[in-house]
């Protein structure tokens, strides 16, 4: 499964504010099928990324054999022609699932040529017919998946079948099957412990108590 977001932002409503508010456009493609997955969200960041990621493994009702994002932040921490650094949460993400990352080689364009073939075409088929600038995030993405859905049932250039028809012929029955419970992301955080033996979790802004021991120690 290759994965990467548009160049092009997208923009919604802010709730709060009323006002314009950029979005993210991510893009998921299966190798063999092209079957595709595509979502608007809020930032590129962790969090957000590796959802996204989890929310196309669902819609493909299947885990594929690896996932191959580009070398964004959110999924490679330290770029390697060898071994590179694969964000933890996405580590994480990737091992409840039973897949693996293999990050797209830097300079290498074969490495992404589908899911960038796949964000041209949707640029067409999904950026054109977008009442942007109305609506909110779920309303957006209900758009985007009733167009998508067009998308991926209509027939290949010069074949006689589409994405979805070849996707349930060839490509379905090769995925893993999913995991009953959803990926839930966890988050580290290091703290010097101060004179009262007591931690702060910036998370949820608690604070936990470690042995003596451990005072004025990370």
């Amino acid at each position: 499964m290759y994965v990467d977001y548009a160049g092009k932002t997208l923009s919604i409503i802010d709730k709060e504010s009323g006002k314009l508010k950029e979005v993210q456009f991510f893009v998921a493609i299966l190798g063999a099928s092209q079957y595709t997955y595509a979502e608007a969200s809020m930032s590129q960041q962790k969090e957000d990324f590796v959802r996204s990621v989890e929310n196309a493994i669902r819609f493909f009702e299947g885990t594929p054999a690896a996932i191959v994002p580009d070398n964004l932040k959110s999924a490679v921490i330290k770029s390697s022609r060898f071994e590179p650094t694969i964000n933890e949460t996405l580590a994480d993400l990737a091992e409840h699932y039973e897949t693996t990352i293999l990050p797209a080689r830097a300079y290498k364009p074969r490495d992404k040529s589908l899911v960038e073939g796949a964000v041209k075409i949707l640029y067409r088929r999904i950026y054109a017919s977008l009442q942007q600038g109305s609506c909110g995030l779920d309303e957006l993405n209900s758009e985007i998946w009733d167009l998508l859905d067009s998308h991926n049932k209509r027939k290949l250039t010069g074949r006689p079948y589409s994405r979805y028809e070849l996707f349930l012929e060839d490509e379905k029955q090769q995925l893993r099957p999913l995991p009953e419970r959803r990926f839930e992301i966890r988050y580290q955080s290091f703290a010097t412990v101060m004179q009262n033996g007591h931690v702060q979790l910036s998370q949820d802004k608690n604070y936990y108590s470690v042995p003596y021991q451990y005072i004025k120690k990370k």
